[in-house]
């Protein structure tokens, strides 16, 4: 059995047995991260010539408003859960963590650090290469 076949078993089961139920995205309040302390010199800034460069190393990602940003789109549901259940481990890993939508099985993911303003910095890309990684192993549709 795949990996991520598994996940998705995995991520069905704890949403039955917890029983969880989540209002409508559009009804959350906008949630912004807190860091008691930013550490500017953990990361370089990308920007210019250099973030054209980086984009252009990695199709289908694109910069917004600050952020670095990707869709993807999965067959299912449960494959783009899996697929945002598998990339945590990887984000965890790098202290970097990407903000995530997952609606009718496309996902939206950016990534921004926070340590240089909300800006884009080479962790942005480091972690969007390791999501990249790990989307080659899933089943995906055309967004």
């Amino acid at each position: 059995m795949k990996k991520h076949m598994f996940d998705s078993m995995i991520a069905a089961g704890l949403l039955a047995f917890t029983g969880c139920t989540f209002a409508a995205a559009e009804s959350l309040p906008e949630i912004q991260p807190v860091y008691e302390k930013l550490n500017p010199t953990r990361t370089k800034l990308m920007e210019g010539d250099e973030l054209k460069a980086a984009l252009a190393g990695l199709p289908g990602w694109a910069e917004k408003d600050g952020h670095l940003v990707r869709l993807y789109s999965f067959p299912t549901y449960s494959d783009a859960v899996a697929f945002i259940v598998r990339i945590s481990h990887p984000l965890e890993a790098l202290d970097h963590h990407a903000d995530l939508r997952n609606v009718y099985g496309k996902v939206y993911v950016a990534f921004t650090t926070h340590d240089q303003g909300n800006r884009i910095s080479d962790l942005d890309f480091k972690a969007a290469r390791a999501v990249e990684a790990i989307a080659a192993t899933f089943p995906q549709k055309k967004p």
